[in-house]
Order: C-alpha cells, then structure tokens, then sequence
C-alpha cells in the first residue's frame, strides 16, 4: 500500500485517493465512519480526469506489475530481518529508499513503453507526452532496447525513431 501510494504521487495523481482499513464485520458503525472519511477525502480531491491521468495510470499499474517491483517488495521483510547475501544489516527506511528509487525507475520507463504504444516515436515526442528530461529519456531508452521492450525503427528527419515491443 505504501509503495502503491508513492507510484501514484510519483505520478501527480494525489495518494490520498487510495486508502486501507481493517474493519470487522462487527464493526458497523466504524465501517459507516470509514466509508465516509475516505468519500469525503476522495470528494475533496475532486473528480480524477481520465483522459488527463489515462496515460499515467496506466504506466503506474505496469509499474506495480513489473518484476522489478514485485522482486524488490517480496525481498523486503528478508533483507530488513535478516540482512542482505553480503552479511549487510538493511533497517526498514533504508529499504524503502530503495524501493522507491526501483519504483521511480520503473515508473519512468513505462512512461516511455506508454507513450511509444501511444505513437510517440522520437525522444523529443517521449518527452512531450511524458514531461521528462530527453537526456533521462534516452538514457532509459537505451537500458529499454537493451532488453528488448522496445525497438529502433529506423530514421525520420535525422531523428533515430523506436516503437515498443511488449
């Protein structure tokens, strides 16, 4: 729920629309009482624009689906228990860190795969639709074709051209 959060902040999308509770079936009024803070939180906000956010929900859902990610959750509770294969102590905040730095990485290069299946095609256009810096952009453009999720097309006008793959 935490990284969840951090993915949609880290796409501009506000986390305070995302919220867990545990409440027992005997709990009714504390559901009632839930149920009401988390519309009254949502109402807040305000509607979510779909054709504004679309593009970015959906790097952000690849993104909590990616193996990376999935990877680094699942060794959480391990390496901050028990260490890393290198006999390293990791505290909880530490590893965090780390996750979100994971979780940035992936977010930013589903950004790219979106946009490319979008029609995006050059760096310059990854960069319009996806509002990062082109030197990022082709610096993760290049790890991306590295393993095969996206392709060079060939050249347009001097520019090299890519489409995603997967």
């Amino acid at each position: 729920m935490r990284l969840t959060g951090k993915v949609l902040e880290l796409s501009g999308i506000d986390p305070g629309r995302l919220d867990l509770e545990w409440v027992s079936s005997a709990e009714a009024q504390r559901f009632a009482d839930v149920a009401t803070a988390i519309s009254d939180t949502v109402t807040g906000i305000g509607p979510l624009d779909r054709d504004r956010y679309g593009f970015v929900l959906e790097a952000a859902r690849r993104t909590l689906d990616s193996e990376a990610v999935r990877w680094t959750v699942g060794k959480e509770k391990a390496i901050t228990d028990k260490g890393d294969v290198y006999g390293r102590s990791w505290d909880v905040e530490g590893y965090e860190s780390v996750l979100d730095s994971v979780a940035r990485e992936e977010l930013e290069k589903n950004m790219i795969c979106v946009a490319l299946r979008r029609g995006c095609r050059s760096v310059r256009d990854v960069g319009s639709m996806t509002g990062m810096e082109l030197s990022r952009i082709s610096f993760l453009m290049a790890d991306l074709e590295r393993t095969g999720a996206i392709q060079f097309t060939g050249m347009k006008h001097h520019k090299p051209e890519f489409e995603a793959v997967s």
